[in-house]
């Protein structure tokens, strides 16, 4: 069993990763990220999302496999804005690379977020354990 402050850090790192998922979602189907809707770089956004939503079935929600899983997506929004962003298609954009760029690192840092509070709960003593040694007997 999970410790309250376990659950409590688990809690946080689904919500934020739901909250990017459900924003780069919204965000790519109501503008764009790169462009308008019809832009074919934006097919990668969601793939992000996709790929998020692969990891955590890989991981069965456990928090050592979510802080892999987080962290992984992680990279690949990493790796994507930078190839989105250095394409050469992208410079025509009014957002440019340069947002482009902003955009993906503020999505990274929220899955590094997530990655980070699934290790905190990972890493949590167990309840029972900490009960245990509490008990002077």
């Amino acid at each position: 069993m999970m410790s309250p402050a376990g659950r409590a850090a688990w809690h946080g790192g689904v919500a934020v990763a739901l909250a990017a998922s459900a924003l780069q979602m919204w965000m790519n189907l109501a503008v764009g990220i790169v462009g308008s809707t019809d832009n074919p770089q934006n097919q990668g956004f969601f793939g992000v999302v996709v790929a998020a939503a692969a990891c955590a079935f890989v991981a069965r929600l456990q928090p050592d496999g979510m802080a892999r899983a987080m962290l992984a997506t992680a990279g690949v929004q990493a790796l994507l804005g930078l190839m989105v962003a250095t394409a050469p298609v992208t410079a025509q954009d009014p957002m440019g690379s340069g947002g482009v760029l902003a955009l993906t690192g503020l999505f990274t840092a929220l899955w590094l977020t997530s990655a980070a509070l699934f290790h905190r709960s990972a890493r949590a003593e167990p309840l029972g354990a900490a009960l245990a040694e509490s008990d002077p007997a």
